[in-house]
């Protein structure tokens, strides 16, 4: 080999390895993913339900935040939705539509949350 192949070949950058452990964002995004629940009224109050856990209290707690969070701003027109005179399938494809333009606030607010999550669990228990 010559010497300029020996020094190309020794400055050339080293493989990364593929990650053999799922990082932690994307096991937090397959939790979230299994989640199941949703938020309903009791007394007048937006309440949230938590059905099928993530298995970690702190997301199923961001789920339901960003839900409250997110829905509240709609819940007057969830409310006329609901006690109209339109049929149940009529409802269900408007409260359906309804509940998707809620989607970019319910990511932001959990790529937020589970970000400040990370940070805290990064710390340490001093932290929590």
């Amino acid at each position: 080999m010559s010497v300029l192949a020996a020094i190309l070949l020794a400055q050339a950058p080293a493989a990364v390895p593929a990650p053999t452990q799922p990082t932690e964002i994307t096991v937090i995004g397959k939790k979230l993913a299994n989640w199941k629940g949703g938020v309903f009224k009791r007394g007048g109050k937006l309440m949230c339900r938590t059905e099928r856990s993530t298995g970690d209290a702190q997301l199923d707690a961001i789920r339901c935040g960003a839900m409250l969070a997110c829905v509240r701003p709609v819940e007057g027109q969830i409310d006329a939705i609901m006690g109209s005179d339109l049929n149940k399938a009529t409802k269900r494809k408007r409260f359906d539509a309804l509940l998707d333009s809620t989607k970019p606030c319910l990511e932001s607010y959990e790529d937020a949350a589970v970000a400040k999550m990370l940070a805290r669990r990064a710390e340490g228990p001093a932290s929590r």
